[in-house]
């Protein structure tokens, strides 16, 4: 088996030469750097593992449970929109490469510097990717584990960073968390990679949140969305505690490796890179000529038949098509308009809630200050009011948090609806522009489809308890004229007085948030949307003038032109026919 693996490589070898050599006639950036980016891993017979999910689902306390370490930062915040590749190596090493083409290396420690929000807000450092050396146990030496940021953050570099990845994987491990179930935005993440990525291993991630009967549940539901999603019913999800694993692992506690339920997995990855790796990479690296091969056809293609409109024909067309865009931008403002009152209406579900919120925390903090009340009333006046202004704002803050996520789980969830209708519309549009950029010029733009979610970063705040005035006296002091028992009753009494208007104010600083955020993202993802479509506008304008000026100033030149690019294109055919030859040697 070895040995025709060996001989179908050389062949893949033969044949991505033959293209890179034609890809150089053509002098675009996205086919320069597609080529260079191929070349680099399947010379080097590279294999990409390639770590992918949503945002808070635990992909970077996975990948230290791989590596049997806490070497990437984890935490409540998303990490930016840098890649990390982690290779095999006996010595420790990280390495930071920028995009002006600097490196760096650094301490290995020194990672959250370059590749969370906090360090790196919106990656202004300018980091391309970071790759690490680490001696990892259980994958092969020849594995490149990278671990991409999550879709779905509050910030959408991040998620455009995750999608771009998809062609480059060789085989994924989709991270699934119990909390919360599977998305919109996931489910349309999940087809775009089971579209490009045969080998996917679907993960489960923090198991240890829910009983047994709860993740015998979880996981049935999220198999026959997957198997939906997929088309595929010979899947299987892995349930597992990365957290567990990874303690255990520091610790040397095989008991919480055991329970982390991570033995099925390692041993399933472990054949599937031993059995069918080769295969895999083999695929893979067929796949991605074929992508070169088919961004080369489409260039000549286009190219060839804006050369064969007449004249009179080709300045007809362009008038027709700057028509078609005015009519464009307006089917875009309705479309816009529609969303925007989608998001009204999430404002008003959240506002029918609002009363509902208010009662819950309300009733919940006062019941925790009345049972703290009883361990503090022996102590001094002065005391007791400390002691209770602290646990207020601490219950306060407690079960604002836990409702806040829910809040934020239910928002996003109702915005990525809302969000996905937008993008049907829009792609509907996108769709057109190309149809009708066939029709007009020949030109076959490549597919563009866009995703999102809420982009802006949050900016809310506590607001607790009130400031006493210069002029104001505490009301405190007045209870030294009381008896104990009668001060205490006072001071509880002032406490629970301030819970329903913190609750009040604070349920009203998190509905500005969200308005906020809302707003924010949807400008952001809106501004992001207009340059994709004007980068669309461009690249026609640009092959239609670079055609009028040809036809206008050197006519034998761009007959030459256009038959060197019809014999290229018969290149470009024999050359699939080789790769699809040596595809059938694979199957």
């Amino acid at each position: 088996m070895k040995k025709q693996y060996d001989q179908i490589k050389k062949s893949l070898d033969v044949i991505f030469e033959k293209i890179e050599k034609i890809s150089k006639d053509i002098n675009i950036k996205a086919v320069g750097e597609a080529v260079s980016e191929v070349k680099n891993k399947f010379c080097n017979n590279i294999f990409y593992l390639v770590i992918l999910g949503q945002f808070k689902r635990g992909k970077s306390t996975f990948t230290n449970y791989m590596l049997g370490a806490d070497v990437l930062p984890t935490g409540v915040v998303p990490l930016t929109s840098v890649i990390t590749k982690i290779q095999y190596s006996t010595d420790i090493w990280a390495k930071v490469l920028y995009d002006d083409g600097r490196s760096e290396n650094i301490d290995i420690k020194e990672l959250d510097l370059y590749c969370t929000e906090k360090n790196n807000p919106k990656n202004i450092k300018g980091v391309k990717e970071i790759h690490i050396g680490y001696p990892f146990e259980f994958i092969s030496n020849d594995v490149v584990i990278i671990d991409t940021p999550g879709i779905g953050s509050v910030y959408k570099h991040n998620t455009d960073v995750a999608y771009s990845y998809i062609n480059k994987a060789d085989a994924v491990i989709f991270l699934l968390s119990v909390d919360p179930p599977i998305s919109e935005l996931e489910k349309e993440f999940l087809s775009k990679i089971s579209e490009n990525v045969n080998k996917i291993f679907f993960v489960l991630n923090k198991i240890d949140y829910v009983n047994e009967m709860e993740l015998k549940e979880i996981v049935n539901f999220n198999e026959n969305i997957v198997r939906e999603i997929t088309k595929n019913n010979n899947i299987s999800i892995y349930p597992i505690s990365a957290k567990l694993a990874l303690e255990g692992k520091i610790s040397k506690d095989n008991k919480a490796i055991e329970k982390s339920g991570t033995q099925k997995l390692e041993n399933d990855l472990q054949n599937f890179l031993i059995k069918e790796k080769e295969k895999v990479l083999l695929e893979s690296y067929a796949k991605n000529i074929e992508r070169i091969i088919s961004m080369c056809q489409t260039f000549f293609e286009s190219s060839i038949k804006l050369k064969q409109i007449p004249l009179e024909r080709l300045e007809s067309n362009i008038k027709s098509f700057e028509n078609f865009i005015k009519e464009v931008e307006k089917s875009k403002k309705e479309i816009s308009l529609l969303f925007q009152g989608d998001m009204k209406n999430i404002l008003q579900n959240f506002d029918k809630k609002m009363e509902e919120y208010k009662q819950f925390i309300s009733i919940r903090v006062s019941e925790k200050i009345k049972e703290y009340y009883h361990s503090i009333r022996d102590f001094s006046r002065i005391n007791q009011k400390k002691e209770l202004e602290k646990y207020f704002e601490r219950a306060i803050i407690e079960e604002f948090e836990k409702l806040k996520g829910h809040i934020e789980r239910d928002i996003e969830e109702q915005y990525s609806k809302a969000l996905s209708n937008y993008l049907l519309r829009l792609n509907a549009v996108i769709d057109e522009i190309k149809t009708v950029a066939n029709e007009l010029f020949g030109i076959n733009l490549e597919y563009f489809k866009s995703v999102g979610g809420i982009t802006a970063e949050s900016k809310f705040t506590y607001k607790i308890g009130y400031d006493v005035g210069a002029l104001e006296i505490d009301p405190v002091y007045f209870t030294y004229f009381l008896p104990k028992k009668f001060a205490g009753k006072i001071i509880l009494k002032r406490i629970l007085d301030r819970v329903d208007i913190d609750v009040d104010r604070n349920i009203g600083r998190i509905r500005y948030d969200l308005l906020t955020r809302i707003e924010e993202s949807f400008s952001e993802f809106e501004k992001d949307m207009n340059f994709k479509l004007q980068t669309m506008y461009d690249t026609i304008k640009e092959l239609l003038a670079k055609s009028i000026k040809d036809y206008k100033f050197d006519r034998n030149s761009f007959e030459r032109e256009k038959a060197y690019y019809q014999t290229l294109l018969k290149d470009i055919e024999k050359i699939r026919e080789e790769l699809e030859h040596v595809l059938n040697m694979l199957k």
